[in-house]
């Protein structure tokens, strides 16, 4: 009985310190990221621009600027070009051939009916897919140079075609700078060919590729953008604070960098993954990204601008799969995820899809849940003769446990067997809970109501409501309310714990549980819920048969 208790309570215990993780992840996201050791490299050249001094600086250079040459920038006025495809509006400066705009047409900024769409190039001093290269010691950037193009303002990517822009640039000292995209229908890739052509004898060092956004979280639940970048088969993820500190450059052969959020995700893939340098910075609100391939004066790359949805990942490069942070639950969560998708084909409303998750769930569970359920309610009738035994032979410790055996051995019941089947399902709750809150599909989707959203807080507005601190709901959370109210029933069905401290702690566990789930999505407060409910139903039927069976011996 001790064993059971010990098992019992380590139980509660992982599962208490997981959500308590998680919710430090939510109230500090900088913790649960810590960035990867790694051996300074030699610093950045020093550089002739004030966006490409702000990248070298955050990443650890030391030595003092040297004085920059003067790069002309080309002539004439810089305008902007509309790329319109199926997917995506694109809006490209020819000042620095860099994107400024990016709107997806199929994702919103809000849940509202009236949101515009979603914009994966925000606002920024600094744009994205800039190009860097030294020369002589010095790093120049194009944040300046106004390139030159013969395109129409506007350009629509015809259906299963592709369209081309060519961006040049020259500058008085003889630097050509060549960048050419490629638009494709159907794709949240596209391509992108850069070079620079120096003159007869000169030689460039290095030329890069740089990614910059605003590290501002975002409108939407844990919209917090992040450095997400794959080098040498390894994850690398650097936060903002990370940033700030400054974080060294990592090499080694680059499948991806970028930024990413909770939903969505704006890479550099080099065409193949070859040997480069990573640095990474931080200012003015944003950070920076620049990929640079030594003893290069080419490069090309696929750029993907698009959600983190797992099957547009893996088409538009498998490795990108890695962008989506599952934990180490990801082989399980992995087919929750796809389960859910099958799911919502029969039935176009994410929360049913999850309700008929949880029945599988809780189908597939259901031997080992109904064993560990009888064994609590044989283990209950049983405490009348433990307690007499433990009186009886309280001097004598080995006839004692002599005696527990026998009994246990009489009425078939294992000591464990209440406790084991449930430690062996947290990793089956912890794998869904990953899926379900890593799940895009869930952003914005509807369930019925005041349920706008299954991957915002649960919350029906009150406006003459007060905001209660700490939490994010102005309003009712009702899905909460309910997982408190069958928590408690089930709690109440279940059988009762022979110690009366762990009556009092599994009494307290719904109200820990709805401190916990009140600032989580919606789809998982759902799942819970639902899951409650078959849990009723379950304890339910098991009583009755309980109530039938002959007394113990």
């Amino acid at each position: 009985m001790d064993n059971y208790r010990l098992l019992l309570a380590l139980f509660l215990s992982l599962g208490i310190i997981f959500l308590y993780n998680q919710l430090l992840e939510w109230r500090h996201p900088e913790l649960a990221h810590p960035h990867p050791k790694t051996t300074p490299l030699p610093s950045p050249s020093n550089v002739a621009t004030p966006e490409a001094a702000a990248t070298s600086g955050a990443s650890g250079a030391s030595a003092a600027p040297k004085s920059a040459p003067e790069t002309a920038i080309s002539a004439g006025p810089a305008r902007d070009i509309v790329i319109d495809t199926d997917l995506y509006r694109a809006e490209i400066t020819t000042r620095g051939g860099r994107l400024e705009s990016f709107l997806l047409k199929k994702y919103r900024a809000t849940s509202a009916a009236d949101s515009p769409p979603y914009q994966m190039a925000p606002s920024a001093e600094r744009l994205p897919l800039g190009l860097t290269f030294e020369r002589s010691g010095v790093s120049f950037s194009d944040a300046d140079v106004v390139y030159r193009t013969d395109a129409a303002d506007h350009l629509f990517v015809p259906k299963g075609g592709e369209v081309k822009l060519t961006l040049v640039g020259t500058t008085s000292d003889g630097l050509t700078l060549r960048k050419t995209f490629a638009f494709h229908n159907g794709s949240y890739v596209f391509d992108l060919d850069a070079g620079v052509a120096a003159p007869t004898g000169a030689k460039l060092a290095s030329i890069g590729i740089s990614m910059s956004r605003p590290l501002a979280a975002g409108a939407g639940y844990r919209d917090i953008p992040e450095i997400q970048a794959d080098i040498a088969n390894k994850s690398i993820t650097e936060m903002q604070k990370a940033l700030q500190k400054g974080v060294a450059p990592i090499s080694g052969p680059i499948t991806y960098a970028g930024f990413g959020d909770r939903y969505f995700l704006s890479v550099v893939m080099p065409v193949k993954p070859i040997e480069g340098l990573l640095t990474m910075g931080y200012a003015g609100a944003e950070g920076d990204a620049n990929i640079v391939f030594p003893g290069a004066s080419n490069l090309s790359a696929r750029v993907y601008f698009g959600p983190k949805d797992l099957q547009i990942l893996e088409a538009a490069n498998p490795a990108l799969r890695k962008a989506i942070d599952f934990g180490w639950s990801g082989i399980i969560a992995l087919p929750f995820l796809q389960l859910l998708e099958l799911f919502h084909r029969f039935a176009p409303n994410y929360g049913v899809a999850i309700i008929l998750l949880t029945v599988v769930v809780r189908l597939a569970t259901l031997p080992m849940s109904i064993k560990g359920q009888r064994s609590m309610m044989k283990m209950q009738r049983l405490q009348p003769q433990v307690e007499r035994i433990r009186e009886k032979f309280k001097d004598d410790q080995e006839r004692l446990n002599r005696e527990m055996v026998d009994l246990y051995k009489r009425n078939h019941v294992n000591p464990l067997g209440g406790c084991l089947p449930m430690a062996v399902q947290l990793p089956v709750f912890i794998a869904l809970y990953e899926a379900l809150l890593n799940a895009i599909q869930l952003r914005h989707a509807p369930f019925f109501g005041w349920i706008k959203d299954l991957s915002a807080p649960d919350c029906l507005p009150v406006s003459w409501m007060p905001r209660l601190p700490y939490l994010d709901c102005h309003g009712i959370p009702v899905l909460v309310g309910l997982l408190v109210v069958t928590g408690f029933l089930q709690q109440w069905m279940a059988p009762k714990q022979p110690d009366p401290s762990q009556q009092k702690m599994m009494m307290y566990m719904p109200i820990v549980f709805s401190l916990i789930f009140v600032n989580l999505p919606a789809g998982l407060t759902l799942y819970y819920l639902a899951s409650n409910v078959l849990g009723i139903a379950q304890q339910f039927v098991l009583n009755r048969e309980f109530q039938q069976l002959p007394p113990t011996t």
